[in-house]
């Protein structure tokens, strides 16, 4: 496509200008991702198999003028693709053959109806939402519920997968109802514009449409553009200019009443700039309206999370019915629309059967008993942590919100904590706590990273003159801000282990929610909360195998240009699989292979190495964070740096046995059982619950494990993938070591849903997330702006460093501080 276009949005539209002229009669023959690939059920006539056409471009709605700009296209033929050949492959005849191409084309075809479907929203290649019955979750956003839709080749059978889903989208409505909404302003008031720049970052993007310009016939002229922030910090009634028109400078009311006779109902609000960096466009917001089905891509506030959580919370059979029933007709596949006749394809309208088993829970072993696994969790109700540490003191910060509630007898409640601690088997000082220390942090309205800092550090560096091995932390708010401050300050400026309670909760002093932070509390000061027998350990109960956890996480879409990713692994260091001390890297921004791994994996074997004398002679890895397209990736880039790191640690002859499992969590694969008694109290599978055959890879080792029963809703599987493995396992074997792995999670007394590795590994990227939170939760309104991005994200990236500085403390390096 020349010249080429880079917005998504524009090389849509010259597709679907490209279906209306040139493929105008073979619209029902063909399939487009609207991208750069286009599928025919035959080939096309075409001389040498290569065609240019130069097509004009406009927008819906809008008509072809002397201005309109022109592009020239080229069609060619790129592949033939032969089903008999996919066939084959699925059949176990042709490992060989690449199936990506032919998964690619069918996934197009099947996604033709519902993109051009005007009562669905297509978001993205695999999603596609009904726009029928919004669900509002504030601040300017509804939730609608949508339909995932991919290809997935299995043992001789070629499947497609649908799953429900819900996203956020942006309320169709006039953009000065929405700043209203999103700021929580009353109608008529006054924007303050210190939340400006949340504003910008909440509109950036934001597709609007106008029609206060007349055209040549008189009628109003409706124009698309994009909000690429707020226009000059300050309500539009304060803005004015000179008007070369009138002669005069005049305001932005006065402008729009002279010119268009439109009076502003809302001058107090700023405007919005539908503009260019050089040349900005202001627009009262009150005359500029949603374009509709909009995704928002930014993070979620929690109050928003917790809506959207509870629209798509559906239990199992609920869950299956809209699958089958509206999720099929939306996806054009019951009744199948007519252009999957000329591709010959056939979708059945029923789920598939698959067969699985449940495996038997281990046995979970404290310090004086053993305990009872119902519903794969138990409590702990008159038990001794298997190993109990000891402190002789710690100390206790409670935060208060400026002008919050009256002061609570908090020495009282941390001395009941003290106890629980004690009556769960942990030593602790009967003085203790010692050290207490009042901190009054900003209002909400007044919080940023400075002024937290400046209000919660002193206290720390009165601790840390006493020399506390750990401290408890009363936390007044669920805000996240302040909780980053605070791990912040104790893992990396101060180096004290902390444990944080939400003051609402633990005063009330139930013993339930006591117990549940005296897990952490023995975690982090090295304990040992639960284990299980060698029978259920199976092969680690030999002590030669060290279990290995790999993550990424990358910066969310509301983050600064060019803020790192974080990189972190945690690899046991006992026999009893209890502590999992970590190495935790800043790395390049939405890298997803760990550039550290080399030294990460030195550090980690190191560790192991101090606590029992010897390298391990096995290493299985469990790798998350990884999509299926890099499984190679991991296999090329990653694999030979812990090998490497093997080398440098041991002899020259070291080779540990080394396996490789990729661990998927965000697939949409759901079971639905068959058989209620092998269901649980919500109609999910039961605990335990393994498939590795039907839905699973044709020619590698793959399995889905459900080790965890949901609290609510249609539970989602864990999928595991063997990418490498020199441990030559059995599928029963690692299923069984995996599954009972999930039993281990320290701080919980029920089974998790994904390996405690891999778990781990991501609970100390999101604490790293922690250390730089004001960069990741900086709307970047900046951007647009910029002269020179390559610029702002190194700036970006250098402050990243900075903050992070060497990471966390050495004091806390051999601890799970990150719990």
């Amino acid at each position: 496509m020349q010249p080429e276009i880079k917005i998504k949005r524009m090389k849509k539209r010259v597709f679907k200008i490209l279906e209306m002229t040139a493929f105008q009669s073979q619209q029902n023959i063909i399939a487009t991702d609207y991208s750069k690939t286009i599928i025919t059920p035959s080939r096309l006539k075409i001389e040498n198999d290569r065609l240019q056409i130069e097509i004009t471009y406009y927008d819906e709605g809008q008509t072809i003028t002397e201005k309109s700009k022109k592009y020239m296209v080229t069609i060619q033929l790129v592949q033939l693709i032969d089903p008999g050949e996919f066939q084959k492959y699925v059949d176990g005849n042709n490992r060989d053959y690449d199936p990506g191409s032919a998964i690619q084309a069918l996934n197009i075809i099947l996604s033709k109806a519902p993109t051009n479907d005007p009562a669905i929203i297509p978001n993205g290649r695999s999603k596609f939402f009904v726009n029928s019955d919004p669900r509002p979750l504030g601040k300017g956003l509804v939730a609608l519920r949508g339909y995932y839709s991919s290809i997935r080749p299995s043992i001789s059978r070629i499947l497609c997968n649908v799953n429900v889903c819900m996203t956020a989208f942006y309320r169709e409505t006039d953009v000065a109802t929405l700043i209203y909404e999103f700021t929580g302003a009353s109608p008529g008031a006054t924007i303050p514009p210190n939340i400006y720049g949340r504003l910008g970052g909440f509109l950036k993007r934001l597709r609007i449409s106008t029609s206060h310009i007349k055209g040549p016939n008189g009628k109003p002229k409706v124009q698309a553009k994009a909000i690429i922030g707020i226009g000059h910090g300050r309500a539009a009634k304060d803005i004015k200019f000179m008007c070369e028109e009138f002669a005069k400078e005049v305001s932005i009311p006065e402008y729009f009443k002279r010119k268009y006779n439109i009076t502003l109902r809302h001058p107090n609000l700023p405007c919005v700039d539908v503009g260019t960096r050089d040349m900005p466009i202001m627009l009262p917001p009150e005359i500029a309206t949603v374009l509709p089905g909009q995704a928002y891509g930014n993070k979620l506030m929690d109050e928003q999370t917790a809506h959207m959580i509870t629209y798509a919370c559906r239990n199992p059979k609920e869950n299956a019915g809209f699958i089958v029933g509206e999720g099929l007709t939306s996806l054009g596949l019951n009744p199948p629309t007519p252009h999957l006749g000329p591709f010959n394809i056939q979708v059945s309208t029923e789920m598939i059967t698959v067969p699985a088993r449940i495996l038997t829970p281990p046995t979970i072993k404290y310090a004086n008993s053993t305990m009872a696994v119902i519903g794969a969790s138990w409590n702990l109700r008159n038990v001794k942590f298997a190993q109990g540490a000891s402190t002789e003191n710690f100390g206790v910060i409670v935060l208060e919100e400026t002008g919050g509630r009256a002061q609570l007898d908090w020495s009282g409640v941390a001395a009941n904590f003290r106890d629980m601690c004690n009556k769960s088997g942990m030593r602790v000082g009967a003085t203790s706590p010692q050290l207490m220390r009042a901190v009054s942090i900003p209002y909400p309205n007044e919080r940023s990273t400075a002024s937290l800092e400046k209000a919660i550090s002193p206290a720390f560096a009165h601790m840390q003159a006493k020399k506390p091995k750990i401290i408890l932390v009363f936390l007044p708010t669920t805000d996240k801000a302040v909780y980053s401050m605070v791990k912040y300050l104790g893992d990396v400026k101060y180096g004290i282990s902390t444990v944080c309670a939400q003051s609402s909760k633990i005063s009330k002093m139930s013993p339930q929610y006591m117990a549940n932070v005296a897990l952490k509390f023995n975690l982090k000061l090295m304990g040992r909360n639960h284990g299980l027998p060698p029978a259920d350990l199976g092969m680690l109960a030999e002590g030669t195998t060290m279990i290995v956890g790999c993550d990424v996480t990358h910066p969310s879409p509301g983050s600064l240009r060019g803020t790192p990713s974080i990189a972190g692994v945690v690899a046991s260091v006992d026999a009893h699989f209890a502590q999992w001390p970590a190495s935790l890297r800043l790395q390049e921004s939405r890298k997803e292979m760990i550039s550290g791994l080399k030294e990460m994996m030195i550090e980690r074997l190191q560790r192991w190495n101090s606590v029992n004398g010897k390298f391990p002679q096995r290493i299985i890895v469990y790798r998350d964070g990884v999509s299926e397209g890099q499984f190679q990736t991991v296999i090329k880039e990653e694999l030979p740096l812990i090998r490497a790191a093997c080398q440098q640690c041991g002899d020259s002859k070291y080779r540990p046995k080394i396996s490789i499992i990729i661990v998927g969590k965000r697939h949409h694969t759901r079971f639905y059982p068959t058989d209620k008694d092998k269901a649980d109290r919500l109609g999910n599978p039961a605990p335990g619950t393994v498939v590795d055959r039907g839905v699973t890879a044709v020619y590698d080792f793959d399995f889905y494990l459900q080790a965890h029963s949901g609290l609510q809703g249609t539970t989602r599987p864990a999928h595991y993938y063997v990418i490498h493995d020199k441990n030559d396992f059995k599928s029963n074997q690692l299923q069984t070591l995996t599954h009972n792995l999930c039993y281990l999670f320290g701080r919980a007394t029920k089974s998790v849903s994904i390996c405690p590795p891999a778990y781990y590994a991501d609970l100390v990227c999101e604490r790293g997330r922690c250390y730089i939170y004001g960069l990741l939760n900086a709307p970047d309104t900046a951007s647009l702006h910029s002269s020179n991005s390559e610029e702002e994200a190194a700036a970006n990236f250098k402050k990243a460093v900075g903050l992070w500085g060497d990471g966390p403390h050495p004091n806390l390096l051999n601890t799970m501080y990150y719990l």
